[in-house]
């Protein structure tokens, strides 16, 4: 009997010992797919749906909570990778809930953060970092501190201040270089690159995108590679040096096309169309622009036909092709309303939509989308976008003399500057300027009120005035002197007529003169001042971006003002200030200053790029200027002594 029983524990003991080795042999397996997985989603982005399928052919009851936790974190990167934020999101939160204090747990709360970054759930985003900021604290483990210090710099790129951002990727960068930590440095470096791009500080940005590919290259990471290709062509396409940015291109196509990366090849087709379309190379951007439509729709990513759609439009937009950019804005909007239902692509599809309704002068069209916009940015808790798209409600009435519309747009632009206001800026100046702008506005809005009223009396006026004319006409077949009184009364009501309308005509001048706008004279003037008073051409890395901010308007709007104005494109302008600058010099060149010097004083990059643009602006070298100017001088001084 007692034989039996201790017979019958061991078996037990051994099915137990078995089923213990089983499920701790799952656990290694998972542990390895899921290295390789993080790895992969590092350097390539190229199999996370195959580590996922792995992952899914064992039973998760039979694993612990580690490796179910880890199969969680490969579904989220393939989320992302499919742009399924929300679902990655709330994949990596249910993940790290499985764990304790956990090194992957502070990993799955920092991606889950930058996801909801990503949808711009900003209360979310600061409660998730306050969590990951106490584990990683407690961890103390210099990958997570760096990780949560570039997670901070994400929040500032994704507001657009940039310049509050690279202190924070900095701090990053720091911690993993103390630590003799090459990996992540790549990332950290490209982030501090891209940030300086988009501020336009072009060399800064070229100097931490060079040590990004060093790091990426050591790590053999072609995917950041890759990005840091696509970034630097990127970069001189903003700056309109359109020459290099097609060498950069060319080498961010060809490691693309080597690692058969088919999203960065479509990205580069993008970027190679508005690189020819800069060039005003139409046919060449118009074949690009059709192959990453193309391969953005092979591909079947939302987010990617979306924004092909939208680029495709704008590039006809560009060629003055209204028609082709209508049916490609037309058809970003409902790809992105039907498959990528984000509000601020969608947004952005309408404003496309209703700016070139105006340029077609289809204000009522116009009017629909900007409304759209409108509620779909109130909705979304998107209040700038409110603020932008309620103003130009306000310009489209002021257009169409739509006075009534007018005051209600004015007062709902109002609104939402006020509120947007009050939650971007705090302090008792900001405050008092608020103010006095919606008094301001207050006041136009009684002076167009005042002016409906008026516009009432006017008719009840002229109402009577009719009457009493056709009454003195029917009074003149009764009698000689009826009809003399009545001339008079007809005489004395015109004059008042006259006098009401000259009053009305004054009310409408004040309120014309009161209306703030920028017209395009004041603009041109002001870009005048730029070039001859504060010389900006000597600027070497001047660009219309420079030029807009300086405006305070967008960069199309200073090219269609340069187009108009000056008959040139933006570059010729600038070149023919500095082209000016250096005859000038070169004139009164008494010191004797070198040609190199004078070419780079007057903004340009190189002395081979000074000798070229000025023979091509004067017909000859600059040392020939000089000749011919010195022979000048020499004969109108023996001209004078004669």
């Amino acid at each position: 009997m007692n034989s039996t029983i201790t017979t019958s524990i061991i078996a037990l003991l051994l099915v137990i010992m078995s089923a213990c080795g089983k499920n701790s042999t799952y656990d290694s397996q998972i542990e390895i797919i899921h290295e390789q997985a993080v790895k992969n989603h590092r350097t390539s982005r190229d199999s996370i749906p195959y580590f996922l399928n792995e992952c899914l052919k064992y039973d998760t009851l039979q694993l612990s909570d580690l490796s179910k936790a880890r199969i969680l974190h490969i579904k989220g990167l393939d989320y992302e990778a499919k742009l399924n934020y929300d679902s990655a999101g709330i994949t990596f939160l249910n993940a790290a809930s499985l764990l304790n204090d956990h090194t992957l747990k502070a990993t799955l709360l920092l991606r889950s953060a930058v996801d909801v970054l990503t949808n711009q759930e900003y209360k979310k985003y600061n409660h998730i970092m306050a969590d990951a900021e106490k584990l990683v604290n407690k961890l103390n483990d210099p990958i997570h501190l760096a990780a949560f210090q570039a997670k901070k710099g994400e929040y500032y790129i994704e507001i657009a201040a940039y310049e509050k951002a690279i202190p924070f990727f900095t701090k990053a960068d720091s911690i993993l270089e103390n630590h003799d930590i090459l990996i992540g440095r790549e990332y950290f470096q490209y982030r501090i690159g891209f940030s300086y791009r988009r501020l336009s500080k072009y060399s800064q940005a070229f100097d931490h995108i060079k040590k990004s590919i060093s790091f990426s290259t050591q790590l053999n990471n072609n995917y950041r590679l890759t990005l840091n290709l696509l970034d630097i062509s990127r970069m001189y396409r903003d700056a309109q040096r359109f020459d290099e940015a097609l060498k950069w291109e060319q080498k961010h196509l060809d490691l693309a096309t080597a690692h058969q990366n088919r999203e960065q090849i479509q990205r580069g087709y993008e970027n190679m169309g508005i690189i020819h379309a800069g060039k005003k190379d139409w046919d060449t951007a118009e074949t690009y622009f059709k192959k990453s439509l193309k391969m953005a729709i092979e591909i079947n990513e939302p987010a990617s036909v979306g924004d092909a759609l939208s680029n495709t439009g704008n590039f006809y937009y560009l060629r003055g092709d209204y028609d082709n950019a209508h049916h490609y804005y037309q058809k970003s909007y409902e790809h992105r309303k039907k498959h990528y239902n984000k509000p601020l692509s969608i947004i952005s599809s309408l404003f496309h939509l209703g700016d070139l309704d105006l340029v077609n002068q289809n204000f009522k069209s116009s009017e629909a989308n900007l409304k759209k916009a409108v509620f779909l940015a109130d909705s979304a808790n998107l209040i700038g976008w409110a603020v932008t798209a309620s103003k130009r409600l306000v310009d489209i009435y002021k257009k169409t003399n739509d006075y009534k519309k007018h005051t209600k747009a004015l007062e709902q632009y109002v609104s939402y500057k006020d509120r947007w206001n009050s939650e971007v800026q705090n302090t008792k100046f900001n405050k008092l300027t608020l103010q006095y702008e919606k008094k301001h506005n207050e006041a136009i809005i009684a002076m167009q009120a005042n002016q409906l009223k008026i516009g009432r009396l006017l008719l009840i006026i002229i109402s009577i005035s009719l009457i009493f004319v056709i009454s003195i006409t029917v009074f003149i077949f009764i009698h000689k002197a009826a009809r003399l009184r009545a001339f008079r009364a007809i005489y004395r009501q015109q004059l008042l007529v006259n006098d009401q309308k000259r009053v009305i005509e004054s009310l409408l001048k004040e309120v014309n003169t009161i209306k703030p706008e920028k017209s395009e004279s004041v603009l041109r003037s002001r870009l005048v001042e730029l070039l001859e008073k504060q010389e900006i051409y000597k600027n070497q890395d001047v660009s219309l971006e420079f030029v807009a901010n300086k405006l305070a308007t967008n960069i199309t709007y200073v090219s269609k003002l340069v187009n108009s104005e000056f008959n040139c494109n933006f570059n010729t302008l600038i070149n023919q200030h500095r082209i000016n600058y250096c005859k000038s010099c070169i004139k009164d060149n008494e010191e004797k200053i070198p040609m190199k010097s004078i070419g780079l004083n007057a903004g340009f990059k190189s002395q081979s790029t000074f000798y070229a643009t000025f023979k091509e602006f004067v017909g000859m070298t600059p040392l020939q200027y000089a000749k011919i100017s010195k022979m000048e001088i020499k004969q109108k001084a023996s001209s004078n002594l004669v």
